[in-house]
């Protein structure tokens, strides 16, 4: 009798394979890295390849190659005829770094080791109910917050089109346009809005050493004069204002409720009459599993790596923004994005 045969469930019965391919689950997101970060994705862009001629281009063992490629296949990242491999219109999408989605970068995020050690010790997370390490979101001026704003570029490149063009028809009649981006990152949001508006400024706020990023991007897209930078603690520093626009983008998740309306309260008073809030994140609609999937498994992340943190449902971010003295928001979807878009004025007194 075969290992096959004598494993096989009987009729009816449930089978192991999705239990198996969740305790692989870090060896495919680390296939994915390594692929990325040998370039593979980019090599493919240029033309079909054996594994012999990508390992020769890439400096790799071709037995190496040959494994990981196939491993990526098996994944629907590269197929494969005969001894040739080639981008699967995923690949080609996302992973090739010289296109406008690419989200490569992204694996030095949700696949970086700091991450992978944490969730070594998740069990002592779920015990405590948040971070077991000295270090944590919250840290200041922790470096890895550099590594992201340098490498969210992909997704930020692809949701902040999306809130700009949800202001639009708004922002284009507010004149002048001053906008606030609480932990700014790489600052596209902000920027992205005000390619769009030339009577827009933008104050980008973030710890110190990822303003250097920020700076970076306002330089190459020709905006250093219309943005000032706020350096500091998000929920110490003075936020200056008012603003028509306050931005909060992958902010709330990091924190409880409490300490999220103390946020909310401070962006409320620096809003102009009529201004808005723009809240994009990761949520949950609180009673769909399988569409909460992305929201549900993100919170796993901010157990690990935050003290409170969590990607809030919508309801409890509308009971939020009412503490914080909001209006009921706007929700919006972004098209291709795992992330929702909240949009609040001040409730009238």
């Amino acid at each position: 009798m075969t290992i096959s045969e004598s494993t096989a469930p009987a009729t009816g019965a449930p089978s192991p394979d999705a239990l198996m391919q969740l305790m692989q689950g870090f060896q495919a997101s680390a296939i994915l890295r390594t692929g990325v970060q040998l370039g593979v994705f980019d090599r493919l862009a240029e033309g079909d390849a054996t594994a012999a001629e990508i390992a020769a281009q890439t400096g790799a063992d071709e037995r190496g190659t040959r494994i990981l490629l196939d491993a990526l296949s098996a994944l629907g990242l590269v197929a494969v005829d005969g001894e040739h491999y080639r981008l699967t219109p995923l690949s080609a999408a996302f992973l090739v770094s010289s296109g406008p989605m690419y989200l490569g970068e992204l694996t030095r995020i949700f696949s970086a080791d700091h991450l992978w050690q944490r969730f070594q010790r998740l069990d002592e997370a779920v015990r405590q109910g948040g971070a077991v390490t000295d270090d944590h979101a919250e840290t200041p001026m922790h470096p890895w917050w550099e590594d992201f704003a340098a490498s969210v570029g992909g997704l930020a490149g692809g949701a902040a089109p999306g809130i700009a063009e949800l202001l639009a028809p708004w922002a284009s009649k507010r004149d002048p346009l001053d906008i606030l981006d609480v932990a700014c990152g790489n600052g596209l949001y902000g920027y992205t809005l005000a390619l769009q508006n030339p009577q827009a400024r933008v104050w980008s706020l973030d710890w110190p050493n990822v303003l250097t990023t920020s700076r970076g991007v306002a330089e190459r897209l020709g905006l250093s004069d219309r943005v000032e930078w706020i350096p500091g603690n998000m929920f110490e520093v003075p936020l200056g204002g008012p603003y028509d626009v306050v931005l909060m983008s992958h902010v709330l998740h990091h924190f409880d409720e409490d300490r999220c309306v103390e946020l909310l309260r401070r962006a409320a008073g620096v809003l102009r009459h009529g201004g808005r809030l723009v809240i994009q994140d990761f949520t949950a609609s609180g009673d769909d599993p399988e569409r909460d999937l992305a929201a549900r498994l993100f919170s796993v992340i901010m157990l690990v790596w935050t003290r409170q943190g969590e990607a809030h449902s919508l309801p409890r971010l509308a009971r939020m923004l009412a503490a914080a003295g909001f209006a009921a928001p706007e929700v919006h979807p972004l098209p291709h994005m795992p992330t929702r878009v909240l949009v609040a004025e001040r409730a009238l007194p």
